[in-house]
């Protein structure tokens, strides 16, 4: 039990303090009182890992070290499939069970609407990381980065205010690395939320948001920037509820995860790995030998980011809350320069363009061996001849038990023109046709990539050469 005065750590059940003679009480309050020297003030720590404006580090607290551990639904799945099944059951019967045993109840199904009401529609975790990538951005500002993901489809990003704290206009770079202007119209200095317009994102569908509390043991996926790396995903479990901390912010009743964060993974969304809604805000991380994560209850802050939303706060109202830094639009940081002369004026990158292929073909593999268009579906150009022809082979392999083993991917040229971009590949692939014959197969190709208005990459043709 450690001393709420000094801090000094005393045997358990010890009722005054070994080293300053305090009374010792154990923490029960659902607030406990902010403590001098409980925290490592964040400034250093983050400065290491890409600038102020990121995840929190909390010190130590003993009790939020323990991970509370509690039986999944896999674990029950394997208790009731090794149970017996009785012998010629009948329906409306039950059996009396005996002492450790699951009991199996034979009963007539409720109706397939009713089944759906009652069970939350899973989804494969490829395809859940894969959507929201697509609405988690990487926040910027003159004094670091953090994260943030679309709220409604009027253009709007929730982030951490500690992201934001001191700033009314930011920069929010997208998956394709396209950056656009955002400013604040929602802050407050007493819960680490804030809100960003960004008026190039509107029409872009909301990431679908968890509106009930989520259970200890349910399977996570948090996204981010940690520690620079754009859009990372990580995946674990929700180890514990009801967490308290007060630094700089009040957090109440807040998500303990294992999923990895950093630095930079502030204001990511925390998702549920089986329905893809959003269920926290990624916010702290404790690190004393081990790392844990904190994560803010989205739905206790539904309401709040919601009336920011429908009556924005003026850039006078935010400034006021923290004290301002310098207009970003002033800012040319070391390696960042934003050309507001030419703002709106899109133009292809070759970097990300060639990242952009990567990971089309990182998915393609995945759609050609689970047989689903869906993977590579919001890649391709509605209608374009690279839609129909992917859609119309997948169609055409499926059910054929075909493998496909991507094997080397080299970008050996980028041609960048005023409407379109050419992106030149030499590929290899491992390949198990219908018959059971393997063969190593070689293509040169041509990617034509086209972008939106929000600087959303898109291929519209794909030749081999």
């Amino acid at each position: 039990m450690y001393c709420s005065n000094c801090g000094h750590k005393n045997k358990e059940g010890a009722r005054f303090c070994s080293s300053c003679g305090e009374p010792l009480e154990e923490r029960r309050s659902k607030k406990p009182k902010k403590k001098k020297g409980m925290y490592i003030g964040i400034a250093a720590a983050v400065l290491l890992a890409g600038g102020i404006g990121a995840t929190q580090l909390l010190g130590d607290d003993d009790d939020e070290r323990k991970r509370t551990e509690q039986p999944t639904e896999e674990t029950a799945d394997v208790n009731e499939e090794e149970t017996p099944e009785p012998e010629e059951p009948k329906e409306e019967e039950t059996t009396e069970p005996s002492a450790g045993e699951v009991t199996k109840v034979e009963t007539i199904q409720p109706p397939a609407e009713q089944q759906e009401l009652s069970e939350p529609k899973t989804r494969e975790k490829t395809a859940i990381i894969k959507e929201t990538q697509q609405k988690v951005y990487t926040i910027k500002t003159e004094n670091g980065y953090g994260s943030g993901f679309s709220f409604n489809d009027n253009g709007t990003v929730v982030t951490n205010a500690h992201v934001v704290a001191g700033f009314t206009d930011v920069m929010v770079r997208n998956v394709n690395g396209q950056e656009q202007p955002g400013k604040v119209i929602g802050i407050s200095d007493k819960y680490d939320v804030a809100l960003i317009k960004v008026d190039a994102y509107e029409g872009i569908a909301p990431l679908e948001i968890e509106m009930n509390p989520t259970d200890v043991g349910t399977e996570v996926i948090a996204l981010g920037s940690p520690s620079g790396f754009e859009n990372t995903a990580s995946i674990g479990y929700l180890t514990g509820i009801d967490r308290d901390f007060e630094q700089d912010f009040l957090y109440e009743d807040i998500y303990q995860i294992d999923a990895q964060i950093a630095p930079g993974s502030s204001g990511g969304p925390l998702i549920d790995a089986k329905t893809g809604k959003v269920i926290g805000i990624n916010s702290l991380l404790f690190m004393d030998g081990s790392e844990i994560g904190f994560s803010i209850p989205m739905h206790s802050m539904v309401d709040l980011v919601t009336s920011w939303a429908n009556s924005p706060m003026t850039a006078d109202q935010v400034a006021a809350l923290f004290p301002a830094y310098d207009d970003f639009e002033n800012y040319e940081g070391e390696d960042y320069e934003y050309d507001y002369e030419n703002e709106g004026n899109l133009a292809f990158d070759e970097v990300f363009l060639s990242e952009f292929i990567g990971d089309f073909r990182y998915y393609y593999e995945i759609a050609l061996n689970s047989e689903d268009f869906f993977y590579v579906e919001d890649m391709l150009l509605y209608d374009s001849p690279a839609y129909i022809g992917l859609r119309d082979y997948i169609t055409e392999i499926t059910g054929q038990g075909m493998e496909y083993t991507f094997t080397d991917l080299e970008i050996t040229g980028v041609e960048i023109n005023e409407d379109h971009a050419l992106v030149h590949t030499y590929e290899a692939f491992d390949f198990l046709n219908a018959a059971g014959e393997a063969t190593k197969e070689e293509r040169n190709k041509t990617y034509t990539v086209v972008m939106d208005d929000s600087g959303f990459y898109y291929i519209s043709d794909i030749i081999n050469q």
